[in-house]
């Protein structure tokens, strides 16, 4: 029974991981993703994504020259989006999405600065979000397939010419958002249910040259599956203002909560509650940092494996059996012959004695056609080397010629070398010895072994 409940679980989380590579859904601005971030997910060439998100934040403002303390500085961000993605290729996709912001103050307001533009007073308003256009490409490792990068690039496009005014209290403010276009790049790493995000916000200015901070954002996201159709989904990132004339406070926002698909239609539904974890951190818990997201989505739900190829086993084939040939004898084993001629002193002069032994050398090379010599002169040490060295390539020259000249051996199977007095094969120190020295060395290779 254990050995079953363990097959069981096994199955399960198979079934689980498989699910979990194939299941994809739209980010809260249309990109392939979480809640907020990105994946390196694409949707297949040719299919379409639609998503429609509402969410807020609670959110702090930036300093005005007052210093005001930060609890007096909250404010909330409201946002509904819907989006539309499209699979141009299985590595490549674009997407576009737009909606409406509200921007509230909270209570104890006492002025800030938000996107660049200072509110003294309390403030609320209601405008069009700028469109959002992008495009996605992604790479997948052929090492490993769980390792996806991806890198995009999108635009910021606003949807109204609202201005602001400069009056005798300060700017007074028409629209948050500014008049011109953002421009936002960045790079996406998934290893399996993990991911990480690294991305550059260029903004717009407003008018009257006011100046609004660009953003860095990193931040990492994590996608477990628990059931085929349920996946547990967490996001945490760091957004750094940078520049701007009045940069509002970087911060650090978290989410937590859950996609939910119904069954294999590609419809699922998010929910999530997300965190100020710098308000938490500097203020507490009251007014409240948390807020929330909720979305819809629809993205073709990913078609089955194919069914596994069974291929018939091949018919028996009845082999004829052939006796086997007896294999061949074995090729004789090549071997060599040694003979040693002597010369008087300092002479390269054959006597009659090394002739008879070059004949027998002769009758050996001429009954083994393919054998081959080697013929090595040496001498004594009373000469200079150099005279040593010459008289010993004499004395196998002439050992050479004579086979060649007398018995008509091919030259091109001798090969001749001298080595002069060096290695000695006898004392030199002595008469007998240095006679013995001088000498000439034939070894014969016999290739066919007789």
């Amino acid at each position: 029974m254990k050995v079953k409940r363990s097959a069981l679980l096994g199955l399960l989380v198979c079934l689980t991981a498989a699910t979990a590579a194939a299941q994809i859904a739209p980010n809260n601005q249309g990109d392939i993703g979480l809640f907020t971030m990105p994946t390196a997910d694409s949707p297949r060439a040719g299919q379409l994504t639609l998503g429609f998100y509402g969410w807020k934040e609670q959110l702090v403002a930036g300093d005005l020259p007052i210093d005001a303390p930060l609890r007096t500085r909250l404010y909330s961000h409201w946002a509904g989006e819907g989006s539309i993605g499209l699979g141009l290729t299985d590595h490549w996709s674009i997407f576009v999405s737009a909606g409406a912001d509200r921007f509230e103050s909270r209570g104890g307001w006492r002025g800030g600065v938000v996107n660049g533009l200072q509110f003294r007073s309390d403030f609320d308003s209601d405008e069009g979000r700028k469109v959002r256009i992008g495009t996605k490409v992604n790479f997948f490792s052929e090492a490993d397939s769980d390792l996806r990068v991806a890198a995009f690039v999108a635009t910021h496009v606003p949807v109204s010419n609202a201005t602001i005014r400069q009056d005798q209290q300060g700017i007074v403010a028409d629209q948050v958002n500014s008049r011109r276009a953002d421009w936002e790049w960045g790079a996406v790493l998934t290893k399996g249910i993990f991911t990480a995000l690294g991305s550059y916000t260029l903004s717009g200015r407003h008018d009257l040259d006011i100046r609004v901070a660009n953003r860095f954002r990193i931040g990492v996201g994590v996608d477990v599956p628990i059931v085929p159709y349920f996946h547990l989904i967490g996001e945490l990132d760091r957004n750094i203002y940078d520049g701007g004339d009045f940069p509002a406070k970087d911060y650090s926002l978290a989410y937590l909560g859950g996609r939910f698909w119904l069954g294999h239609s590609g419809v699922a539904i998010s929910a999530a509650v997300n965190l100020n974890i710098d308000e938490v951190a500097e203020v507490g818990w009251g007014p409240a940092p948390a807020a929330g997201l909720i979305g819809i989505t629809w993205a073709p739900w990913p078609p089955p494996p194919p069914p596994p190829v069974v291929v018939p086993p091949p018919a028996p084939v009845v082999e004829e059996v052939v006796p086997e040939a007896p294999p061949p004898p074995p090729a004789p084993a090549p071997r060599s012959t040694t003979d040693e001629i002597l010369f008087d002193a300092g002479s390269a002069r054959l006597t009659n004695i090394a002739k008879a032994i070059l004949d027998g050398v002769a009758l050996r090379m001429k009954n083994d056609l393919n054998s081959t010599a080697v013929i090595t002169g040496y001498s004594d040490n009373l000469g200079s080397p150099e005279s040593n060295l010459e008289i010993s390539r004499r004395r196998a020259d002439a050992a050479r010629e004579y086979l060649v000249t007398r018995h008509g051996i091919d030259p091109g199977r001798i090969t001749t070398q001298g080595k002069g007095s060096m290695e000695p094969a006898y004392d030199n120190s002595t008469a007998e010895g240095r006679a013995k020295n001088r000498r000439a060395l034939i070894v014969v290779t016999l290739v066919s072994g007789s």
